[in-house]
């Protein structure tokens, strides 16, 4: 009789074992599996394309784009960024033609990273940014 109840316990003890061992086998699976694929052109996923804000909602402001893109450098001089509102950081870039600046934000220069870290702007979205940054001037 004792034999069978040690049996019996150890049999429980085992199945229960198994079920967690499964289950944090699935949470690890979970937490190491990839989070995207790559995606070689011509193959079927190749055809996704991103979507962009303005696709979602509209054309962001100037005001929006600064708030999220630009702010981190230029609110305070980052890398030489030219400062939000200080004419006298921007010197002579402050006198330059509009599409001038928006295609240096377009490539980046110096510390400044093409498109200015926003991957997802369009062209008029950068240059109203720009145009929000020249107005802040005045």
């Amino acid at each position: 009789m004792n034999k069978s109840k040690l049996f019996l316990i150890l049999g429980l003890v085992f199945l229960v074992t198994s079920v967690g061992a499964s289950e944090a086998k699935k949470a690890i699976e979970k937490r190491i599996s990839p989070v995207g694929q790559v995606c070689v052109e011509g193959q079927e996923c190749a055809e996704i394309s991103l979507v962009t804000q303005s696709a979602l909602g509209g054309t962001r402001t100037g005001e929006e784009i600064y708030g999220t893109a630009c702010q981190t450098c230029h609110g305070i001089g980052l890398a030489g960024a030219p400062m939000f509102g200080e004419k006298i950081s921007w010197g002579e870039r402050a006198n330059k033609d509009l599409d001038k600046l928006v295609e240096t934000v377009t490539n980046g220069l110096n510390g400044m990273p093409p498109m200015g870290m926003c991957m997802d702007c369009t062209q008029e979205e950068l240059t109203s940014s720009v145009q929000y940054m020249l107005d802040a001037l005045n």
